[in-house]
C-alpha cells in the first residue's frame, strides 16, 4: 500500500474530495474540504478544515460544518468580510463567511446556504438558510444546482457568486453578502457537449495586454470527469468568452486532479483534489482515502494559439527540473520492474503509466485511456519539465507549465528516477 504523502494534504482519517472555502487570512491559508470522517468511501458530506502558513505543512482543525435538516454540506467557498458588510461580525472582528450547497439526500434538492465565524474555526449556520432557495415545488427548480464560488466584483463593487446550474453556470450579485440577485449566465456547452458543470471559479489574471479573466469549470459527462477553462472578460454581470478558442481548453492532461479552485484574499493560487472519480472509491487505502494537489500558481501566457494557462508549482514544494529534447524520455522505476515514463517528441508530451504498478483494484484503471496521457506541444525543440513527486503521485509541468499532468501510481515500492533514455525521435507510445 502507498505510504501517506509527505507534502500533499491528506485527512487524518476518512474520506476527502473537493477543496472548499480556500482563503488567506492574517498570514494563514485556510483549506476546507469535502469530508466524510466515518468511512474511507464517499458518504454524508461535512466540511473538514486545516490551516497552513507555508502551503506545505498543514495543521488539522476540527470539522467546520456538519450536515443538518437541509442536507449534506456540499462544496462551496469562503469570503473574508473585511468591512463586515454582512453585519455578522464587527469591523474590529470581521467574519469569515462560508457559502455551501445544502444537498438533501432524500429529495435531491440543492440549495445555497451560509455559515459564519469570527474566530475562523467554529461556525454558526445562518438562521435564514437557504440564502438561494431551490425547492422541487418551485416553477424554476433546477437539478445539479451547486458549488457556489464567491469573489469580489471590481466592476460594480460588492461581490459575485458563480454557481453550477446543470449544463450552464449562473452568476449572482450582492452588496451585503446575504441577499443575492441573478445577474447572468454562461453556457459552456455552445461549443460542444461537455455535460454537467461543477465547481466553477472565475479568476482575474494580469497579462501583457491588461487584466483578463479565466472561467474554470469541472465537468461530469457519461461517468467521466475533467476540467476545462475559458479565457475572456468579466463585465460585472457575467463572464464573456473572448479568447477565440472555439471551445473549452483542457486544464490538466492527467486524470488525478479535479475541482481545482482558487484561494480568496490571496495572490493567484489554486489547489485541486488529487484523485479521479472513476476509481477514487476503489483505490488501495485503509485509514484514509484521498489527497489534495500541491497549490499551484496560475498565469496567462500569450501563444500563437491565443492565451493559454500556465501553472507553476509553489516554491515550497520539492521539485526537480529537466530539459528533454525530442526523442528523450525520463524513466522512474523500481526493482519490481515497475515504471512511469515521460516521453517527449517534436509534437507531443506523453506520460505512460501502463507499467507503473497495481491497477487491479478498478475495472477502468487498466483501460488505455486511463494509462496513457498525451498533450500536443506548443513548440518543438527542447522541452522544460518540472516534476513534483510524492509517494506514488506525480505532478508534471511540461512546456514550462503550459501542459500539466497529474498522475497517480500504485507501485509495490517507490519509483525512483533512473535516467534520460535517448530514443528514436519518431517513436510514439
Amino acid at each position: 500500500m502507498i505510504a501517506r504523502p509527505k507534502f500533499h494534504f491528506t485527512p487524518k482519517k476518512g474520506w476527502i474530495n473537493d477543496p472548499n472555502g480556500t482563503v488567506y487570512i492574517n498570514g494563514e491559508y485556510h483549506l476546507f474540504y469535502q469530508h466524510y470522517p466515518d468511512d474511507i468511501v464517499w458518504g454524508p458530506m461535512h466540511w473538514g478544515h486545516a490551516t497552513s502558513k507555508d502551503l506545505l505543512n498543514w495543521e488539522h482543525k476540527g470539522i467546520a460544518l456538519f450536515p443538518d435538516e437541509l442536507g449534506y454540506v456540499f462544496s462551496g467557498s469562503c469570503v473574508f468580510d473585511k468591512e463586515n458588510v454582512s453585519g455578522l461580525g464587527t469591523k474590529e472582528n470581521p467574519p469569515l463567511l462560508a457559502y455551501f450547497t445544502s444537498h438533501h439526500p432524500d429529495t435531491g434538492e440543492e440549495q445555497q446556504s451560509l455559515a459564519y465565524s469570527t474566530d475562523y474555526e467554529h461556525f454558526t449556520k445562518y438562521e435564514n438558510n437557504p440564502i438561494i432557495s431551490n425547492r422541487k415545488d418551485s416553477s424554476v427548480y433546477k437539478q445539479d444546482f451547486r458549488d457556489p464560488k464567491v469573489f469580489i466584483n471590481p466592476i460594480r463593487g460588492g461581490f459575485t457568486m458563480v454557481l453550477s446550474a446543470g449544463p450552464v453556470v449562473e452568476f449572482y450579485f450582492t452588496k451585503d453578502l446575504i441577499h443575492w440577485e441573478k445577474s447572468g449566465e454562461f453556457n459552456p456547452n455552445v461549443y460542444e457537449d461537455c455535460g454537467i458543470c461543477e465547481c466553477p471559479d472565475c479568476v482575474p489574471l494580469e497579462t501583457e495586454e491588461g487584466m483578463k479573466w479565466v472561467l474554470f469549470i469541472s465537468f461530469w459527462k457519461d461517468n467521466r470527469h475533467f476540467m476545462r477553462y475559458f479565457v475572456g472578460e468579466f463585465d460585472g454581470e457575467t463572464f464573456v468568452e473572448t479568447g477565440s478558442v472555439n471551445g473549452p481548453l483542457l486544464l490538466d492532461f492527467g486524470l488525478d486532479n479535479y475541482a481545482m479552485v482558487s484561494f480568496n484574499n490571496s495572490a493567484p493560487l489554486m489547489i485541486g483534489w488529487g484523485e479521479c472519480w472513476e476509481y477514487a472509491n476503489q483505490t488501495p487505502a485503509s485509514v484514509y482515502r484521498g489527497k489534495m494537489t500541491i497549490p499551484r500558481i496560475p498565469s496567462l501566457v500569450k501563444t500563437k494559439y491565443g492565451y493559454r494557462l500556465r501553472f507553476t508549482p509553489t516554491s515550497e514544494a520539492p521539485q526537480k527540473e529537466y530539459c528533454l529534447n525530442p526523442g528523450e524520455e525520463i524513466v522512474f522505476s523500481n526493482d519490481c520492474n515497475e515504471e512511469l515514463k515521460i516521453k517527449v517528441t517534436e509534437t507531443e508530451v506523453i506520460v505512460d503509466r501502463r507499467k507503473a504498478g497495481d491497477f487491479s483494484f478498478s475495472n477502468c484503471f487498466d483501460l488505455e485511456e486511463f494509462l496513457i496521457h498525451r498533450a500536443k506541444r506548443f513548440t518543438g525543440g527542447t522541452c522544460k519539465i518540472t516534476v513534483v513527486q510524492d509517494e506514488g503521485y506525480f505532478e508534471i509541468f511540461a512546456e514550462d507549465g503550459l501542459l500539466t499532468f497529474s498522475v497517480m501510481t500504485y507501485p509495490k515500492t517507490p519509483l525512483n528516477l533512473v535516467c534520460y533514455i535517448s530514443m528514436n525521435p519518431g517513436l510514439e507510445a
